[in-house]
């Protein structure tokens, strides 16, 4: 069952088999596996649980409910970049635009060559995928559907020859509400919340919501359980009820934000010095078209069609529409000058490009100072300023092919494009990582990242740390390196490969 606050009385103190700190991309397959296999499985998520009667297409609403910090998570660096982090049942997966893609051959080949993980194997990975596939009913945007933002965007990438199509996504009969990142309202698109989550449920999990996970409790170097406080739902704040959970197996799928957060809290884990460190997150940049013809935003798909001409290089393009709140952000401009094109917003299109890191790393940290809250430290270096400049020009050119009056970029001195000289201006031009406007960045990985060798990762490949027996974690801290696309996939193919190995341990 899934359980809030409000139904608990006093404090509380169970015995499971398995107890899981969090409920996304790891923790919810991982929970249904475990708990088809008859164990007793209790999961600790710290968000609120919501159904497509609370998505109410209102992102203000959805910002303040379900993100951490209300959305405005960023990091601390050159440049501030936002980092939206999911803070409810589902995890980010609850507010993501469905993308789901496999990880590439390269990638996985790196992982068994540079980082010792070749029990990791392409044709394991294989069968996962497909039957993840189809238990989401993943398949490809329907162009009808992806709105004329989308259709446009890739007719002009289609006219400059670029390998282009339309996205794979876990949607089942998408209406186009536009609005997958502040909550599916018509229940299309297979989340963890309305997959994973519900068949836990029924195969006897529980689900404690709004509860924090404050202490993995440990005996004679084995984790045995999971300390929690139930918190208010108003405040956030704890409202005096604990929650005591022992456990056979503990498993930390709380992000790769919070889950390094805990273990440097305590300690644990950080032997090889790793937790918190190698942090990657998709640095991603956007641009904005203004044409003579209505497009229609926000009706489509936030994220329907994909340009991966240079994903080879670490740019990959993905985008397709947003609501005018979100809109009004992408614009470099104040005052009247804002309203004014805002007032053009049905002519409008966004599309977004994002980086794989060459140059720049970041890493969580404990700032007890502040109160003891994570934060990011992550600089923008390199090659992938250069990268983020070239994804911006090449947006700006699939624009104006498909028709684009003028281009809005996000790079100081060149926020207007009125046509080709001055994008050749801004290709020739030296850009810094302080030139760039309203940068956000997505999917944080590889702060507990797996390995072979315990002296460089937290993590075996099963998913259990070096250090501490029957202490398991899975999300997206534990991939090595960034993937290249969307994450989601492969991290719910980790947590299903590592469901059999924490099912192993249970039944010895």
């Amino acid at each position: 069952m899934i359980l809030t606050p409000e139904e608990v009385a006093s404090d509380l103190r169970l015995e499971a088999d398995v107890a899981i700190i969090g409920s996304g991309a790891g923790g919810g397959p991982l929970a249904r596996e475990l708990a088809s296999e008859g164990h007793r499985v209790v999961v600790i998520e710290e968000g609120g649980y919501f159904t497509r009667r609370d998505f109410n297409l209102r992102p203000s609403e959805a910002y303040m409910r379900m993100y951490r910090d209300a959305g405005q998570t960023v990091t601390l660096g050159m440049p501030f970049i936002l980092l939206p982090l999911g803070k409810t049942v589902g995890g980010t997966t609850t507010v993501n635009s469905g993308t789901a893609l496999r990880m590439h051959r390269p990638v996985l080949k790196k992982w068994q060559l540079a980082h010792g993980l070749r029990e990791i194997t392409e044709g394991e990975l294989d069968l996962i995928y497909a039957h993840l596939e189809e238990y989401l009913f993943v398949k490809r945007a329907d162009p009808e559907v992806a709105g004329k933002v989308a259709r446009t965007f890739l007719a002009g990438a289609e006219r400059l020859g670029l390998s282009c199509g339309w996205l794979p996504r876990n949607a089942k009969e998408c209406e186009g509400f536009g609005s997958c990142v502040f909550g599916c309202p018509s229940g299309s698109k297979q989340s963890v919340d309305v997959s994973f989550i519900p068949d836990a449920v029924a195969f006897g999990a529980d689900i404690y919501t709004r509860c924090r996970a404050e202490r993995i409790l440990l005996r004679e170097g084995r984790a045995v359980g999971v300390s929690a406080s139930f918190l208010d739902p108003v405040s956030g704040r704890p409202n005096g009820r604990r929650l005591e959970v022992g456990a056979k197996v503990v498993v930390l799928s709380a992000g790769a934000v919070s889950s390094p957060f805990l273990l440097l809290r305590q300690g644990l884990a950080n032997s090889s010095g790793q937790v918190g460190k190698n942090l990657q997150i998709h640095p991603a940049v956007q641009t904005v078209a203004l044409f003579d013809e209505v497009l229609g935003p926000p009706r489509g798909i936030p994220q329907a069609c994909y340009v991966d001409e240079f994903q080879g290089e670490g740019i990959m393009l993905e985008g397709g529409t947003v609501p005018p709140e979100v809109h009004a952000l992408a614009l470099p401009f104040a005052g009247r000058r804002h309203a004014s094109l805002m007032e053009k917003y049905p002519n409008m299109g966004i599309f977004g490009g994002m980086v794989s890191e060459s140059d720049s790393r970041g890493r969580v940290v404990d700032l007890r100072r502040a109160g003891g809250r994570p934060a990011m430290l992550y600089n923008l270096r390199g090659r992938d300023v250069e990268k983020a400049k070239a994804a911006v020009v090449l947006m700006a050119e699939i624009w104006f092919a498909a028709g684009a009056r003028r281009v809005f970029t996000p790079i100081a001195g060149h926020y207007e494009l009125c046509g080709p000289r001055d994008l050749r201006r801004l290709e020739r031009s030296r850009v810094r990582a302080s030139d760039f406007y309203g940068m956000s960045a997505y999917h944080p990985l590889g702060t507990c990242r797996m390995g072979g060798d315990p002296e460089w990762s937290v993590v075996r490949h099963t998913g259990e740390t070096w250090d501490v027996e029957n202490l398991f974690i899975c999300d997206g801290s534990i991939l090595p390196s960034s993937p290249g696309v969307n994450p989601q996939l492969t991290i719910m193919a980790m947590a299903m490969r590592i469901a059999g190995f924490v099912d192993e341990k249970l039944s010895a």
